[in-house]
């Protein structure tokens, strides 16, 4: 088998429209381990989030990439790497939020910290933990899992990080006037320590702390499972993914990715409507 090892993200990629899984995506992943592959979801969704998923499709025993590289589960949905912001970093961030009326929200954990309740995280913990109702999640078991989220109200974020001194693996940052653009300057000019992406086309920003990505956190997990990153492919569908996308020995980007994303990809799939990652296990890893 050429590629050991598919790195899979979710939102736009192996989950589709309605956040289900398509039953052709379940029993390609499922094909594929049979003939020794493995994989691993890699993804900017909460350590909780992956593992109710990964469970769901019978992943149990693969490592996980969450927060976008920021942390790594073992084999036993145990955090055994994690990143964090540096506080100095997170209370300049956070200032300047304030003076540009931009909202950020922090995640602590599964745990998401919110200056107040708005859209943008307003049923948090039913999208953290989707029903995966059609993809044949248990509804005992997605309780289980969303009793243990928490969105967490926090109106001074400055005398919390002071107070608490937490362990902060990621920021999100929406805006609906379109100044993300000149913000994420500002940002560049004026703060290190950060790394930023996106995973809604730039109608967000996602942010890490410095060096941390999906890729970097898989060149880690291929160190450590002995596998090289030659023999790793990776599918995604947007501008978080590019540098997972380039750093796999076969990079697959989904058929609903921007063009700029397919330009680094070594193939192009069908889109998250037509079960593309099934598509690309099959024309690709089952060769």
């Amino acid at each position: 088998m050429e590629y050991k090892l598919l790195a899979t993200d979710l939102d736009g990629t192996l989950l589709n429209e309605q956040r289900e899984i398509d039953i052709e995506n379940i029993q390609a992943i499922q094909e594929y381990r049979q003939k020794g592959g493995r994989v691993v979801i890699c993804s900017g969704r909460s350590p909780l989030s992956t593992r109710w998923i990964a469970n769901t499709i019978g992943l149990q025993g693969e490592p996980i990439i969450a927060y976008n590289g920021a942390i790594i589960l073992d084999e036993n949905g145990e955090i055994s790497e994690q990143a964090v912001f540096e506080h100095e970093h997170l209370l300049s961030f956070w200032e300047l939020c304030e003076g540009e009326s931009i909202y950020a929200h922090f995640y602590e954990g599964d745990t998401l910290l919110v200056p107040s309740e708005t859209k943008w995280n307003k049923n948090w913990i039913e999208n953290n933990i989707p029903t995966l109702e059609k993809t044949g999640g248990k509804v005992e078991d997605r309780e289980s899992f969303r009793g243990q989220c928490q969105v967490k109200r926090v109106e001074d974020f400055y005398q919390y990080v002071k107070s608490n001194q937490p362990d902060i693996t990621k920021i999100a940052v929406f805006d609906d006037d379109g100044k993300l653009s000149d913000f994420t300057k500002l940002i560049g000019e004026q703060i290190e320590g950060l790394e930023i992406s996106s995973s809604f086309n730039f109608l967000n920003l996602e942010i890490s702390p410095s060096g941390v990505s999906k890729a970097s956190s898989l060149l880690k997990l291929s160190e450590k499972l002995n596998i090289p990153i030659s023999q790793i492919a990776a599918i995604g569908d947007n501008y978080n993914d590019s540098l997972m996308l380039t750093a796999a020995g076969l990079g697959i980007a989904m058929g609903n990715a921007p063009d700029e994303v397919k330009a680094l990809a070594n193939q192009v799939t069908g889109s998250n409507k037509e079960a593309g990652v099934a598509q690309a296990i099959r024309r690709y890893l089952l060769k």
